[in-house]
């Protein structure tokens, strides 16, 4: 399997005809075919449908699983051909939570890069589920998660705890101090913080509560939020970047709100040498925040 036939594949699948991959490539169609057999008798099987006299060809339903198989060969080709361009350059690789990398990790890139000019950064978004494994096979070097697991392989520290407030709103004119049975579940912009918000949010609403919106993506929550008829509960951090630009306010709630945990892993004794400066920055940053309450690393799970 070469590069050269997983490009053809693509290119077929995209183009949905060999005559039009084929000018795509700038190679003859000849050529083309012969890529493409190569790859099916490698694989032991047909990737397209090819019918005598129609130029438009179609996946069979090999060839539609191989797709994905296909685009993940091709990113790890490229990336360890990136890896043999960079030569002695330095790489650090990054996860994190979808809110981190949307509303605090920003900052901390920037002075992290202005520092460190040698190293190329990589940034992914990750769910907590899967960056163990990322961390673990070392596709990354450290990530930034809510929802810890056991590991035997990968350490997992606290970084910070966070307050969580309720934000509401202007157009829904609801007083500065509000008992959550007032609150409407229909009007909610709800999102996924870590599984203790999950635990207190069914315990005050239920799990069977219908949001406005369900939000798993917290770099569209300030465009939900721009009507000013909705309410949400973010952490204090987020809801200060929203109050920015957004019609909302932040409301007092009569029961307590939970804090949300974020944590940072690592394989010990295999870190980055980048890590600690990059932890540092975070630190510093968060350091002045009120709401925040930042953790020194004893957590081993």
């Amino acid at each position: 399997m070469t590069f050269l036939e997983i490009e053809a594949f693509l290119k077929i699948a995209q183009c949905g005809s060999f005559s039009a991959a084929a000018e795509k490539l700038y190679i003859t169609q000849p050529a083309l075919g012969r890529r493409i057999r190569a790859l099916e008798e490698e694989l032991g099987y047909s990737l397209f449908i090819r019918n005598k006299g129609v130029r438009h060809v179609e996946l069979t339903r090999q060839g539609r699983a191989f797709v994905g198989i296909a685009h993940r060969w091709q990113a790890l080709w490229n990336e360890t051909q990136e890896e043999s361009l960079l030569g002695n350059e330095k790489s650090f690789y990054v996860a994190s939570v979808g809110s981190l990398l949307a509303f605090m990790l920003p900052t901390v890139f920037q002075e992290f890069m202005k520092d460190t000019p040698e190293c190329s950064l990589h940034v992914t978004t990750l769910h907590s589920s899967d960056a163990y494994g990322y961390v673990n096979n070392k596709t990354v070097d450290i990530a930034f998660i809510t929802d810890p697991m056991y590991s035997s392989q990968v350490k997992t520290e606290i970084l910070f705890k966070e307050k969580l407030c309720l934000v509401v709103g202007t157009e829904l004119k609801l007083p500065k101090r509000i008992s959550i049975s007032d609150l409407d579940p229909r009007k909610e912009i709800r999102t996924q913080w870590d599984q203790n918000f999950d635990s207190w949010h069914n315990y005050y609403f239920s799990s069977a509560a219908v949001p406005s919106v369900y939000l798993d993506e917290m770099g569209f929550l300030q465009y939900f939020t721009q009507n000013g008829d909705n309410w949400a509960f973010l952490p204090v951090s987020v809801a200060k970047s929203i109050l920015k630009s957004t019609p909302v306010s932040i409301h007092e709630l009569d029961v307590e709100l939970p804090n949300r945990t974020l944590y940072y892993l690592y394989r010990a004794g295999d870190e980055s040498p980048y890590q600690e400066h990059l932890l540092e920055i975070c630190r510093q940053k968060l350091a002045g925040e009120s709401g925040i309450t930042l953790m020194e690393p004893i957590l081993n799970l």
